[in-house]
């Protein structure tokens, strides 16, 4: 079992640290389910952990940041994100408590496919990452959709779908990548939190242990997979990193036909 569990953090912080993937490592989920044999429940509810101290890490980077925000921006932030999550998050913990395994499982093969395809053929050129002023109408969707989407799908099956939303808003919207990757870090971040909470309550039979022993494993998880994203970031060359992207993206593809043999 300790060995199964350094497999997937150094597998999860090497992958990770490749392609420069700091929060929301979609990987640790496959992980726990193929190396450590757990459950699809139980994977995405230590998963939820990881998500959650992953992205509070890049908020607290970002603290200065954020303090220099105007006040609408505040309020946004820390008001109306952490409502539409709360909601959002609620539905997406209903829809995962109330469907069969093979749904989740099937959810997860199609997931593996989407980020595969994306790692594959989407790749963000220098000037793409300088945009200042985006689309109104796509700014104006990320900014109200967003919450939601990541509170549905972190409830449902642990991850914010960050790959896919912001490669539409740079490639589709023109927006400004930290912008975009903060606000999304910022939904991600209390969507983890109301899941954590909605999972243990909903969930039939979870007992206070259950909510320990996922927390314990998923801060462990989180600390050991966090360095090894950073001992792999030391040595990981920038040229290498598009080629491991593609590659990875591959893996992932080629993946999914072993997840959905699980349903």
């Amino acid at each position: 079992m300790l060995l199964n569990f350094f497999i997937v953090i150094l597998v999860v912080g090497f992958v990770t640290g490749g392609i420069k993937i700091r929060f929301d490592r979609f990987f640790t989920i496959l992980m726990l389910m193929f190396v450590m044999h757990y459950s699809i429940r139980d994977a995405v509810d230590i998963f939820l952990w990881v998500l959650m101290f992953g992205a509070l890490m890049i908020l607290l980077d970002n603290r200065d940041k954020i303090a220099q925000m105007p006040k609408p921006m505040k309020t946004k932030m820390f008001v109306m994100i952490p409502i539409f999550t709360l909601i959002a998050s609620f539905i997406g913990s209903w829809l995962f408590v109330n469907v069969s395994d093979s749904v989740l499982v099937i959810t997860l093969g199609i997931l593996a496919i989407l980020l595969g395809a994306r790692l594959v053929f989407i790749h963000f050129k220098s000037h793409e990452l300088e945009y200042e002023d985006g689309s109104p109408l796509v700014q104006k969707l990320c900014g109200l959709l967003g919450p939601w989407i990541s509170g549905i799908s972190i409830g449902f099956i642990g991850t914010s779908l960050k790959p896919l939303k912001i490669a539409y808003a740079i490639k589709l919207g023109k927006m400004n990548i930290k912008k975009v990757y903060l606000g999304n870090t910022m939904s991600t971040f209390f969507a983890a939190i109301f899941t954590i909470m909605w999972h243990h309550v909903l969930v039939p039979g979870h007992t206070a242990s259950d909510f320990y022993q996922t927390m314990l494993m998923g801060m462990a998880a989180w600390t050991g997979i966090h360095f090894m994203y950073e001992l792999t970031t030391l040595f990981f060359k920038p040229q290498w990193q598009k080629a491991f992207q593609i590659l990875i993206g591959i893996i992932l593809i080629l993946v999914s036909i072993k997840i959905f043999a699980l349903a």
